[in-house]
């Protein structure tokens, strides 16, 4: 992940960047945009599966073998402080924080053991129209174009939608419908991109 040096923070935004980088800009991104390597768990140990191991034991050995440096960084953990830890990860707008079992094992697959808790960020957008083919509403925020709200839209939401919004047609192209300025709803999401964009927006409700 892309650690922003003035903060500390680690910016999803710019890991992408980083990962999409081929040929000639990795070197360059190497230098302007460094990368590290931010490690939470041991799998195996010289041959030794350690999966089934409990998690401390796991972050035990870790603790053991992980010599850090400019590219490898242990994620510290705390024990018992997780209401106080996402209030400062929501203070200081991060993504969120990872919750977990001490005895789980690492199943390598989403499990009730380890669960994600997001810092999530809501808004308020006017719906502009609507897609053709795949499902999705398009998404302005003050005005301006802000993504498209693809996620937790309830069926009979969707049907509310388009009884309103054949209505009130504007035109169309080839892959979207556009509507009057008319329908709100408040979208919930990971955060904003630096484009201006929704990132990951969550339908929560209509607005009136």
């Amino acid at each position: 992940a892309y650690m922003d040096p003035a903060t500390g923070d680690i910016c999803f935004e710019t890991t992408m960047r980083r990962f999409q980088m081929t040929g000639a800009k990795v070197a360059r991104g190497m230098q302007t945009l460094p990368i590290r390597f931010f490690v939470f768990d041991v799998l195996s140990v010289d041959g030794r599966d350690v999966r089934g191991l409990p998690l401390m034991e796991r972050k035990a050995i870790l603790d053991d073998i992980l010599v850090e440096n400019e590219y490898y960084k242990r994620i510290l953990h705390t024990d018992g402080q997780g209401t106080a830890l996402f209030e400062v990860i929501r203070q200081r707008g991060l993504e969120g924080i990872v919750a977990k079992r001490k005895d789980s094992d690492y199943v390598g697959r989403r499990s009730d053991a380890w669960l994600k808790v997001i810092n999530y960020t809501y808004a308020e957008v006017t719906l502009a129209g609507y897609r053709k083919g795949e499902f999705g509403w398009l998404a302005h925020y003050e005005g301006r174009p802000a993504g498209v709200i693809e996620l937790a839209v309830p069926e009979a939401h969707r049907k509310a939608f388009h009884e309103i919004a054949k209505t009130i047609v504007t035109g169309e192209d080839k892959n979207f419908v556009y509507i009057q300025p008319r329908l709100r709803a408040k979208v919930r999401m990971r955060n904003w991109y630096k484009s201006g964009m929704l990132r990951s927006p969550e339908f929560v409700d209509f607005v009136v």
